[in-house]
């Protein structure tokens, strides 16, 4: 799952440990770090996504809480919006 915000992209993936983990990636050190301060910032092996940490579902869902918290919707217009 892709997860595009104002300043950079999120790309959450299965880590296929058997703990529940999520693989976190993102091309911004910053903002990985900022949403995801308690888990260890590694470099990726993807091409496009500099930046990865593993995390668990909770701190996933409590990032994207923060991450919908943060929208400011008096700058919503239409026709905006991006389809992929």
């Amino acid at each position: 799952m892709i997860i595009q915000t104002s300043i950079c992209d999120f790309l959450i993936e299965e880590s296929g440990k058997t703990d529940g983990c999520v693989f976190v990636y993102s091309d911004s050190l910053e903002e990985i770090q900022r949403l995801f301060g308690s888990s260890e910032v590694e470099y990726s092996l993807k091409e496009d996504w500099k930046f990865r940490v593993c995390t668990c579902k909770q701190d996933l869902a409590n990032a994207l809480i923060l991450m919908v918290k943060e929208i400011n919707y008096q700058n919503f217009e239409q026709g905006k919006f991006q389809q992929v």
